[in-house]
């Protein structure tokens, strides 16, 4: 250990990479997919503060329009004698991360963003006719954003990945350097270093982590061995929690998703309809996601219907929608695969960093009880409603003819 500490060159080197300021970091954006489109979306505004007019949307779309194989896309000249300054920027439009609408050009470019998930329900597809109706005669542009360089699945898109939107804002910060405001000359060089330590791999700081490594194994061993892990403290509280009452089920876990089921939907047939996605055949299932970040960062509570006989997953969620709160379906519909018809926040990212163990854990048992005596009754007679019992006897009747 005091080898490791003392007169380690390579340390102090890495340290020194990873251990500066950056303001992308200090508000927690490196793995949150929606605030890396908001901060794509003011970029690629030519009206916004920044400055830059339409600087970097021209040469975002100039880099990725030379992997276009269509007529109808379009070409890096195009782009260069284009002004793209009256370009709208869509957030969500028809679900879709990034649209960018030009009128008078009639041109239309989707970005579609992947920092840490992947494609799901055929998105791109659905994606593509969407734009394809609205805009039928219009020049068409179709992106697939992501850190991996993963090629997109639906033929009509180009893929794009984080590693060039990092080429584009430095050559833009050479380019422009003196015209660029001092702030957001920052906040592009904060953005572009925070893709290259956080997402993108980093050539110098794998090699110095790799030489640490083989030079003091014993010793980072033996600080992995007794790290403080906070994620897996609160995975065993929720665990010994659920555990501890018999109302509830237990279902495949992780250290990220604890699962389990309330008693009465233990053995009821219609939800053993699940397609790959728990060992244990079940469609219907509550999680608690900690610091699961594809979903949060910090620590919630859902209600999640997962694949499954579609005619079972749609009266589920019509019963769901009919009972209103506390369930809370999605406005847009039944979606093909996973869908949280229960959502609730209950500790934050700040949490899991300064609260001590024991405020947590308080913390815990104080939601716990809350969710059980007020959400919960409200909602275990979903299945009932969604697949009401046949009964032999009438009220009124007897059990059986009378001799």
């Amino acid at each position: 250990m005091e080898r490791f500490v003392l007169d380690n060159e390579d340390l102090a080197r890495l340290e020194e990479l990873t251990s500066q300021f950056n303001i992308f970091e200090a508000v927690g954006m490196v793995w949150q997919e929606i605030r890396h489109s908001h901060f794509l979306a003011w970029l690629l505004n030519p009206a916004q503060s920044h400055g830059l007019g339409d600087s970097f949307l021209k040469a975002l779309l100039m880099k990725t329009s030379t992997k276009a194989c269509t007529d109808k896309m379009i070409s890096p000249v195009d782009v260069d004698l284009w002004d793209l300054t009256g370009t709208e920027v869509r957030r969500e439009w028809k679900n879709i991360d990034l649209t960018l609408v030009d009128q008078s050009r009639k041109f239309v470019c989707v970005i579609e963003n992947k920092v840490h998930s992947g494609e799901h329900d055929d998105q791109l597809g659905r994606y593509w006719c969407g734009v394809e109706r609205a805009f039928p005669s219009w020049r068409r542009h179709y992106v697939f954003l992501n850190v991996t360089g993963d090629p997109p699945s639906d033929p009509h898109y180009v893929g794009a990945t984080y590693d060039e939107v990092c080429q584009v804002i430095e050559r833009l910060l050479k380019m422009r350097a003196s015209a660029t405001g001092d702030d957001v000359a920052m906040a592009l060089s904060h953005y572009a270093t925070m893709i290259r330590r956080r997402v993108m791999p980093d050539e110098e700081i794998q090699e110095l982590c790799r030489k640490i490594y083989r030079k003091h194994q014993a010793a980072l061993d033996l600080i992995y061995e007794n790290r403080p892990d906070r994620q897996g403290q609160i995975a065993d509280a929720l665990l010994n929690m659920i555990r501890a009452d018999p109302a509830f089920d237990l279902d495949v876990c992780q250290k990220a998703v604890i699962r389990f089921v309330p008693g009465p939907w233990k053995d009821r047939p219609e939800l053993q309809q699940a397609q790959g996605w728990t060992r244990t055949g079940r469609i219907l299932l509550f999680e608690f996601f900690n610091s699961a970040s594809w979903v949060t960062n910090g620590l919630a509570l859902a209600l999640t219907l997962g694949p499954g006989d579609e005619d079972v997953r749609r009266r589920i969620y019509e019963a769901a929608e009919k009972i209103g709160s506390p369930f809370t379906p999605s406005p847009t519909g039944l979606r093909k695969k996973h869908q949280f018809l229960f959502w609730k926040e209950i500790l934050s990212t700040a949490d899991y960093d300064d609260s001590d163990f024991e405020t947590i854990q308080a913390r815990l048992q104080e939601e716990w009880s809350a969710f059980k005596s007020n959400e919960l009754p409200l909602m275990i007679n979903l299945i009932d409603q969604a697949f009401p019992q046949n009964t032999t006897c009438q009220q009124g009747q007897p059990d059986s003819p009378s001799g």
